[in-house]
């Protein structure tokens, strides 16, 4: 019989105990660790496919932490965007646009941006991370895509016909706004396939649909006529027109006399010169439209106004895109033109220029003045029953003595008054007092504060002057 003493089996348990620790922690750990999969071909290689548009994103992890998925998947959607082809047909309305390479570029960046809100059955093929990137890969099937499109186009094309068979069902004599609309909404439901040369039947003949609205469009502006009683306007530079004039909107020829055009927006614009207009506005129930210019700003003597049909009006409520405004400002509108006649602003000025209270030979100030309000506009008169204005400035120096070895100080003071002749209202007043001048005796002192002064009228005055005016209302 073998004798263990208690002692040595104490420790053959103990030594044992260790070992099976050990043998745990071990296992644990193996068990704990993942292994990594192994990075998937289209990480380091982008996969062609002839079913598939492929859009790859990657993000790194540390520039934001709780957002990089999201960051990858975008790309990786603007990535399989960019593989989307546009192509122009050439039956297409744009056709002949695409020798303007920056409309072309704009075109297809609109295409893509409406394909990225189109796009719905886009699928994850596969997504994969390191420390610091993570990967993503996306897919589009190209049979799926056309599809969508070709019901999306469709159902545009249906909404369309419906518009134009609203259209075609009006009298254009008594409803020509509401027709010239429709087919507008028309033209504007197929905005996203103008590159497309969508074909139809209309009244019993196979046409390219959006030529078809387009021509049709067109054809019924050329049916009226904008016209004007008034041929010439007259106004003053910085002044409102306030009489307003009408503009009326009527069809060339019909058997029944002059019949004229309701409800049609207008639009007012400088051909020719500078202006500012009152609220654009559209001919009322007996198709007469009144329009006003709330102020002349440009100096040409003679300036034109074109007074047309406002395509845009008629759709001012809905959303159209860059190219539909394109083609819509090819379309000829009905219009005529109106000159302006400007009149310059006609001054009277009065100065009292003096140096120490001696007269000045050179009245510094009064040309600044004359030189400065010339290039804005205004005439300067001889007589003051013919100004519209009248300008007085009074200016004294005074000496203020020595003030270092033979350098000597004088101080100007000047006021200038704005007068409404015809009203004979003064309407504005300023000055400037205690310009300093420095020089070697006090007649050349006050000369120096002149100097000064000019550059403080310029900056300080003549723009409130300039102000008062241009823009009085009179």
């Amino acid at each position: 019989m073998l004798f263990v003493s208690k002692t040595s089996a104490t420790h053959f348990i103990m030594m044992h105990r260790k070992s099976f620790v050990i043998v745990l922690l071990i296992l644990s750990a193996c068990a704990g660790r993942v292994k990594q999969p192994s990075k998937p071909a289209w990480v380091s290689q982008r996969p062609t496919s002839d079913a598939y548009y492929v859009g790859i994103g990657i993000a790194p992890k540390t520039a934001n932490p709780q957002q990089y998925q999201t960051a990858a998947k975008k790309e990786a959607l603007n990535d399989l965007i960019s593989e989307i082809k546009v192509s122009v047909s050439s039956n297409s309305v744009l056709n002949a646009m695409q020798n303007n390479d920056g409309f072309k570029q704009q075109f297809e960046s609109q295409i893509k941006l409406s394909a990225i809100n189109e796009i719905e059955a886009y699928e994850v093929a596969g997504s994969w991370e390191d420390a610091q990137y993570y990967w993503i890969y996306m897919r589009l099937s190209k049979s799926g895509y056309a599809e969508m499109r070709r019901k999306r186009m469709q159902n545009a094309i249906n909404r369309a016909e419906d518009f134009l068979a609203r259209a075609d069902g009006l009298d254009i004599k008594n409803n020509y706004a509401q027709v010239l609309r429709l087919k507008m909404k028309a033209l504007i439901t197929l905005q996203d396939y103008l590159h497309e040369d969508i074909k139809t039947e209309r009244n019993g003949v196979e046409v390219f649909l959006i030529n078809e609205i387009i021509s049709s469009i067109q054809k019924q502006l050329y049916q009226v006529q904008v016209k004007t009683k008034v041929t010439t306007l007259s106004g003053k530079v910085g002044k409102p027109i306030q009489s307003p004039f009408d503009v009326m909107v009527q069809f060339k020829d019909t058997d029944t006399g002059v019949l004229m055009v309701p409800y049609v927006p207008m639009r007012m614009q400088v051909e020719q010169g500078k202006m500012e207009f009152g609220a654009q506005t559209e001919t009322d129930h007996l198709g007469v439209s009144s329009f006003t210019i709330a102020r002349i700003l440009g100096r040409d003597p003679i300036q034109l106004l074109r007074l047309s049909i406002d395509v845009f009006g008629l759709v001012k409520n809905d959303s159209i895109n860059f190219a539909i405004r394109n083609v819509l400002y090819n379309i000829d509108e009905p219009s005529t033109v109106l000159r302006v006649q400007v009149i310059p602003i006609k001054i009277f000025m009065q100065t009292d220029e003096k140096n120490l209270s001696a007269n000045m030979n050179n009245k510094v100030l009064e040309l600044l003045l004359k030189r400065e309000l010339v290039e804005r506009g205004c005439n300067f008169v001889n007589n003051k029953s013919e100004a519209d204005y009248v300008i007085t400035v009074q200016s004294n120096t005074k000496a203020l003595g020595n003030i270092w070895g033979n350098m000597q100080s004088a101080s100007l003071d000047l006021n200038l008054s704005l007068f409404d002749n015809k009203n004979n209202v003064e309407i504005f007043r300023d000055g400037l007092h205690d310009i300093r001048g420095f020089q070697t005796t006090p007649e050349n002192a006050g000369i120096d504060a002149y100097k000064s002064a000019q550059q403080q009228l310029l900056k300080k005055i003549i723009p409130a002057l300039s102000e008062q005016l241009m823009y009085q209302e009179k």
